[in-house]
């Protein structure tokens, strides 16, 4: 959907706690700001420790560096 659109700015993840679909909506220039929303933050931080490629955006231009969690455009929150 996101290549389907002509300027994507602001988008929201429901689930994703593995951080995987973050970082690919963090690949797009023109994104300013993504809210992801996760039921489970225990289950976000499992997947931090035992699979951080999955979320990681050191490679990525623009982004603040290492996991895409902690990137300035990311907003994540827990709840139901």
């Amino acid at each position: 959907a996101m290549i389907t659109h002509p300027n994507p700015n602001r988008v929201a993840i429901i689930g994703g706690g593995e951080g995987a679909t973050l970082r690919e909506i963090l690949k797009h220039k023109t994104v300013e700001e993504v809210v992801m929303v996760d039921i489970d933050e225990e289950f976000v931080n499992l997947c931090k420790v035992y699979l951080p490629e999955w979320s990681d955006c050191s490679d990525l231009v623009g982004s603040s560096g290492g996991s895409c969690f902690d990137d300035k455009r990311a907003k994540v929150h827990f709840e139901d």
